[in-house]
């Protein structure tokens, strides 16, 4: 599996840092963990298009997460004129946001075969030689957000979306190849989500193979050089 970050920024692009999208590529499918609003821009400065793209997992609804998508759906009905479908799911509400949000991008839109699904936690479907389980996170006081551990060519990726710290990532990080785990600020306390110091805290729990660090806040990035894992960067890849 071949692990490109497209983005591994936060909402603010702090670090001048893309919005999050994580391209996971095998000799079959193509998954992209989020769909940030720089997506289609990262894609292509990568030597990458969307049609690299077969299926998107949404962690969440916050438009630093899922607004590229509407982007993507332009560029394929007037540019690849694409014809296999791009399969999109993500939490309770994820149809009608996203088809909603390409209405409002670009009204009147015909095509491209996007499939928008709305998927349960704790559910693992298949998507070809795709297997993904959803499961839920701590991110929203009301709706759902979810992390997913990804399986493909013999090897898992675990994502946390954005979250505080749960003790779900312990369960479905358990042998994971690589996690990929958000880390908003250094120490200070940011609601619902992870800080350095809940993931030091937590840490000889995690038993992941090898832990990279995405969504930082300018303090993260300020102190790179003490993280007790290692920080993500856009054009970060690696072969698992």
């Amino acid at each position: 599996m071949h692990v490109v970050f497209l983005g591994s920024g936060n909402a603010f692009a702090s670090g001048a840092r893309n919005h999050m999208a994580i391209l996971l590529r095998s000799r079959a499918v193509g998954v992209l963990l989020d769909c940030g609003p720089t997506t289609l821009v990262a894609l292509k400065r990568e030597g990458l298009s969307p049609a690299d793209v077969d299926v998107v997992l949404v962690s969440h609804l916050h438009g630093d997460h899922f607004g590229g998508i509407p982007m993507l759906a332009v560029h394929e009905r007037h540019v690849s004129q694409r014809r296999k479908p791009l399969q999109i799911f993500g939490p309770p509400g994820t149809r009608a946001t996203v088809g909603s949000a390409i209405e409002l991008f670009f009204p009147g839109l015909d095509g491209p075969p996007f499939e928008h699904t709305d998927v349960a936690p704790g559910a693992e479907l298949e998507v070809g030689a795709l297997r993904f389980l959803p499961f839920e996170v701590d991110h929203f006081s009301t709706g759902m957000a979810y992390g997913y551990r990804v399986e493909m060519d013999g090897k898992s990726v675990v994502f946390s979306g954005d979250t505080a710290w749960t003790d779900a990532l312990v369960a479905h990080t358990a042998g994971a190849d690589l996690f990929i785990c958000e880390c908003s600020s250094y120490e200070a306390p940011l609601p619902k989500h992870m800080s350095h110091t809940d993931l030091k805290r937590n840490r000889a729990r995690l038993e992941a193979k090898r832990t990279l660090l995405v969504h930082a806040g300018e303090d993260v990035i300020a102190r790179k050089d003490q993280l007790t894992f290692e920080l993500a960067q856009d054009g970060t890849r690696i072969e698992l």
